[in-house]
């Protein structure tokens, strides 16, 4: 894995958003996508919402569409 530092509003912009982050160079070109992992009480929505009409997901699937992702 590389490893790359960033400056301290940076990291504070990372932390505080709310869905993915997509990086970009000076020139505004697309370096990468950043997603955080799903908190436990987004994890926990997601089961609640994922089992309501009786059908049981896999926790792959409830990652997946915690982070959304589609399930197929």
């Amino acid at each position: 894995m590389t490893r790359v530092a960033v400056a301290d509003d940076v990291a504070a912009k990372i932390r505080e958003s709310e869905g993915p982050i997509e990086l970009v160079d000076a020139r505004g070109h697309t370096i990468g996508i950043v997603r955080r992992p799903p908190t436990e009480s987004e994890i926990q929505r997601a089961r609640s919402r994922a089992s309501r009409d009786g059908k049981r997901l896999t926790w792959a699937q409830v990652v997946s569409k915690v982070q959304g992702g589609a399930i197929g």
